[in-house]
């Protein structure tokens, strides 16, 4: 049994620990720590465990094996560097950092204190994204040629001034990290990494001082071409197609339902739907089995890295008018 410290329990410090419940036989919550003495009671009422006065008092109580950071993007590093130093297992949320630099930076430190390093890029788990990477792999969609990949909500007209996710140094981009991230991760695992990207972010709707609006174009190392869009104030949509010389595959309702539309337009088209979405347990299972195993965790630094220098790529492009920005290779 693994004991597990929260760190940060608001809506998605909540749902980390609302799935491990489904996970009694491997997780057990030790605790929280959030700033706020409100967030902190209302978990301890629902989950129980220690309230912690400080992130340093969690990772020093002996009795945590991982604390889960579901904290501001600008946190991460250096709390990934502090639970390397303590020598506890650290589960961190997309993205891994906000830059490139202190990405390594935190990888480096969890590579050298031998501690379980989990990155939350959750929809590699699914049915539909594993289904559309089994296709690939067996060229059963033949040779991608192109991708459509879009992740939107009305998230962003809901912050207000002084909510941590509400300032472009948190989210620059405006719905990159918190929501294209799955796609763009989900992509490149199945397809391989960006090799350059010409991005606009523009604000036009939402109250904030944030980017409500991303489109980009972009080339995979393989040579496949693709477009990217994110919109933070209109209704939901999270898709990703794959534009194959036997079939178009596409993951539609947030990766509920995989369409495959073959070329030859005498053969139908099909439809699966898959209703449960535990991809959220699931990566939380394999982070408890990455620590009590001493194995890697199933998304590779590398990967997550790679993930950051996209969005970086993003904001630098349109900083640039729009610019193509080269990507360094992924390790």
């Amino acid at each position: 049994m693994l004991r597990f410290a929260y760190i940060g329990t608001g809506w998605w410090g909540t749902e980390l620990a609302k799935n491990s419940l489904a996970l009694k036989d491997i997780i057990e919550i030790a605790g929280c720590y959030a700033l706020t003495e409100k967030e902190t009671s209302a978990f301890h009422a629902a989950f129980g465990g220690k309230v912690y006065q400080s992130y340093d008092a969690a990772l020093d109580d002996p009795k945590v094996d991982a604390v889960l950071l579901a904290t501001p993007h600008s946190t991460h590093w250096q709390q990934i560097i502090a639970a390397a130093k303590a020598k506890r297992n650290v589960f961190v949320e997309k993205p891994l950092a906000l830059t490139v630099e202190t990405g390594l930076e935190a990888v480096k430190a969890a590579e050298e204190a031998h501690i379980a390093l989990g990155i939350g890029h959750n929809r590699r788990y699914s049915k539909v994204a594993r289904r559309m990477k089994e296709m690939v792999e067996s060229e059963a969609c033949g040779k991608v040629l192109h991708i459509e990949a879009n992740y939107s909500s009305p998230g962003g007209m809901y912050y207000a001034p002084g909510m941590w996710r509400a300032s472009r140094e948190e989210c620059p981009g405006g719905g990159i990290a918190p929501m294209a991230l799955h796609v763009i991760d989900t992509m490149t695992w199945i397809l391989g990494p960006i090799a350059r990207i010409a991005s606009i972010n523009k604000r036009q709707a939402v109250k904030v001082a944030l980017d409500d609006t991303s489109a980009s174009l972009f080339e995979l190392e393989s040579g496949a071409t693709g477009t990217l869009g994110s919109v933070f104030a209109s209704a939901m949509n999270a898709t990703l197609k794959f534009y194959g010389t036997r079939c178009n595959i596409e993951a539609r309702d947030n990766f509920k339902e995989l369409i495959v539309t073959p070329v030859d337009a005498k053969e139908p088209a099909t439809r699966l739907r898959y209703e449960i979405d535990d991809t959220v347990q699931q990566e939380l299972r394999a982070f408890a089995e990455s620590c009590a195993n001493h194995t890697k965790f199933p998304v590779r630094p590398a990967e997550a890295l790679h993930n950051v220098a996209v969005m970086q790529a993003i904001s630098a492009s349109s900083d640039q008018g729009g610019a193509w920005v080269k990507l360094p290779a992924r390790g």
